[in-house]
């Protein structure tokens, strides 16, 4: 998986802290505004496109022509497509 959605929430959390003891208030927002509309929000972005990551990485992309001809219900397909030239094998 690209990112982990736990360590996201420590990130908006030691932003959060850091806010706290921030002494400038436009600090204090920013590092406040990291930690709930960036860090928070990838944590849930990376716990919703979970199942799909999941699903995508248990696709075997191969021979990703060979669902086509099935998907298309046709009866031959060329197999080998080299420089404009379309073979059977």
């Amino acid at each position: 998986m690209p990112g982990n959605p736990e360590q996201c929430r420590l990130n908006a959390a030691r932003c959060l802290k850091l806010a706290k003891r921030a002494q400038r208030p436009e600090m204090r927002e920013t590092l406040a505004a990291l930690a709930k509309k960036t860090w928070t929000r990838l944590a849930a972005e990376l716990e919703s496109d979970e199942p799909l990551l999941r699903a995508i990485s248990e696709l075997e992309f191969g021979e990703p022509y060979d669902a086509l001809p099935l998907a298309l219900k046709l009866r031959s397909w060329p197999t080998q497509v080299t420089k404009g030239n379309i073979s059977q094998e």
